[in-house]
């Protein structure tokens, strides 16, 4: 939102320019202290060179008493003068640039504050704003939560339904079968046959009893045959 120090008055270089700095993605007294660095790092290598060069001709001058502590002397004195110009000068640049090409009008806001210009909330108002929309918020996760319980449910149901349909199909098919079969009545016969599946134990017990007997009826000799065979033996051993 707009700095209340715009309002007052305070001037481009003291005040923080923070609604300029969100438009412009930067901070114009950052940038504006960069450009000062920038040309006093600049004189600083001219002055440099330019020494070099003074120290170059002075050695190439056989009768020259200038030493190059010196010539560094002299460079230190020029550079100390060119800042203290270079501060009073550039201070009058920075209010210029920072007034005329980085300075935000009053009358022009951000696109996202166009909404608080057409909508104005008080803190008490955003703030309620905002704790409703925590609670709708919660609302909505609620509502994502149910919807996939329910979804969860559903498939459910349908598996159900495909096993209930199944046994219908089943159960139509048998229909079909006992009525292919003259069967009438299907509760009477479901009756019967349970009253059969009940009584088949009993019969199977009694068809091994009788399996049984007969085996041990046919592994044990008649009387005649013990007879025969005591009287072969006999003959046997008279020979």
């Amino acid at each position: 939102m707009r700095s209340e120090e715009a309002r007052k008055g305070f001037k481009m270089a003291d005040r923080l320019m923070t609604y300029e700095t969100q438009f412009f993605g930067f901070s114009p007294q950052t940038c504006v202290l960069r450009v000062s660095s920038g040309i006093q790092d600049s004189l600083l290598d001219v002055m440099l060179v330019v020494e070099r060069v003074i120290f170059k001709k002075l050695k190439e001058m056989s009768d020259s008493s200038v030493t190059p502590s010196q010539i560094r002397t002299c460079t230190e004195s020029f550079l100390q003068l060119m800042k203290e110009r270079f501060d009073m000068i550039f201070e009058r640049v920075e209010q210029g640039i920072l007034q005329h090409i980085f300075y935000i009008p009053e009358n022009i806001l951000l696109p996202e504050d166009h909404v608080q210009e057409k909508y104005p909330y008080t803190e008490e108002q955003f703030k309620d704003l905002q704790s409703e929309i925590a609670e709708l918020e919660h609302c909505y996760r609620c509502e994502i939560i149910a919807k996939h319980a329910l979804l969860t449910e559903l498939e459910d149901q349908k598996l159900i339904e495909l096993k209930l349909e199944q046994r219908i199909h089943w159960f139509s098919n048998l229909d079909n079968t006992w009525k292919s079969n003259a069967v009438s009545n299907v509760r009477e016969s479901l009756a019967f046959v349970r009253g059969l599946t009940c009584e088949i134990p009993a019969m199977l017990q009694k068809i091994q009893e009788k399996y049984k007997d007969e085996q041990n009826q046919s592994r044990a000799p008649s009387g005649s045959e013990q007879e025969e065979g005591k009287e072969t033996r006999r003959k046997r051993l008279k020979l």
